[in-house]
């Protein structure tokens, strides 16, 4: 994408915001020009390329941004060790000049401190935490634990296509209908139906990893939504039916399945990705499909945990009410 196109698109999300006259005191949710984002990396290390990344998205979103040291710090796999991480997303919830936190990359990292995060501060200052993969656990525990708004979407350390740019619209505008554009390539329906309910979800290994936990997936009258990547279908099916066997998805509304990068077998007698999920969710008899705009790809849509949505698979239709 060129500049003047992100240039373009960018200062038409800015107009938007502008124009929605979003009560910031009162909302707490919708980011509006100059706001302030604090840049966090709470699973696997980062480079200072992919900060540079980051800075440059949010400058080009006429966004403003803070870091602290504690980001480029690297611990083995991690983005250093715990208590440094549990201590950066403490301060960043802490500080009223930031007013929204994005996560720069997800990794490995976030189920080993939603056990140790202060939920009292977190809860008395709310503020959109953004991210996707491994940011799951960590939006799945305080969203749950505080009601603070989380964001599932585009990490900022990442290329934003058109079509993610256009589709973070939702963060400027909380409280406006938003129609998320479905592809029909790939898309593939499951069961048919139509369904409305408050979105929850992520991915789909993390989703399982916090069965048993004070973090388990609760879908009672919800929409669920799925993604994961490089995972062989036998091991989707290991880790979906432990999801529904603990009863996370019990009472679903629907399922939306999002694109499963490189879920395809490598053995000639393994059942294909489709074939796992057809068998898998039949009994839950709810909509479902496959080839949402969610997941490890680059025309990701922005998804606020807890909103209500409505969605009818047949005719691809996934509105944000």
């Amino acid at each position: 994408m060129d500049r003047r196109t992100f240039t373009k698109l960018s200062s038409s999300v800015a107009a938007t915001v502008i124009l929605g006259n979003i009560d910031l005191l009162k909302k707490k949710t919708g980011l509006k020009l100059g706001d302030t984002i604090g840049l966090i990396s709470p699973a696997g290390r980062i480079s200072k390329d992919r900060l540079n990344t980051a800075i440059a998205n949010l400058n080009k979103l006429r966004l403003k941004y803070s870091y602290q040291p504690a980001v480029l710090h690297q611990y083995g796999y991690l983005a250093g060790e715990d208590h440094y991480r549990i201590a950066d997303i403490h301060q960043h919830y802490a500080d009223p000049k930031i007013k929204a936190i994005w996560c720069i990359r997800g990794g490995y990292g976030t189920t080993r401190i939603i056990d140790h995060l202060d939920y009292k501060l977190i809860a008395k200052n709310p503020k959109p935490l953004i991210g996707y993969s491994d940011i799951t656990a960590l939006m799945q525990a305080i969203y749950q634990e505080t009601g603070s708004p989380c964001y599932h979407g585009p990490v900022i350390g990442s290329e934003l296509s058109d079509y993610a740019i256009e589709h973070l619209k939702p963060l400027f505008e909380p409280n406006q209908p938003f129609d998320i554009k479905v592809e029909s390539e790939g898309f593939d329906i499951i069961y048919p139906g139509q369904a409305n309910g408050r979105l929850c979800g992520g991915n789909l290994t993390l989703l399982a990893s916090l069965c048993g936990t004070n973090y388990q997936l609760n879908s009672k009258n919800k929409v669920v939504f799925i993604e994961d990547i490089g995972e062989e279908p036998y091991r989707i099916d290991r880790v979906l039916t432990q999801l529904i066997s603990s009863g996370s998805l019990d009472g679903a509304k629907a399922i939306l399945f999002g694109i499963f990068k490189g879920c395809e077998p490598t053995d000639e007698y393994s059942f294909t990705l489709m074939e796992v999920l057809k068998d898998r969710t039949k009994r839950l008899k709810v909509p479902c499909a496959y080839g949402f705009p969610i997941g490890h790809i680059k025309d990701q849509c922005m998804l606020s945990i807890g909103r209500e949505c409505f969605v009818d698979v047949e005719k691809r239709v996934f509105r944000l009410e």
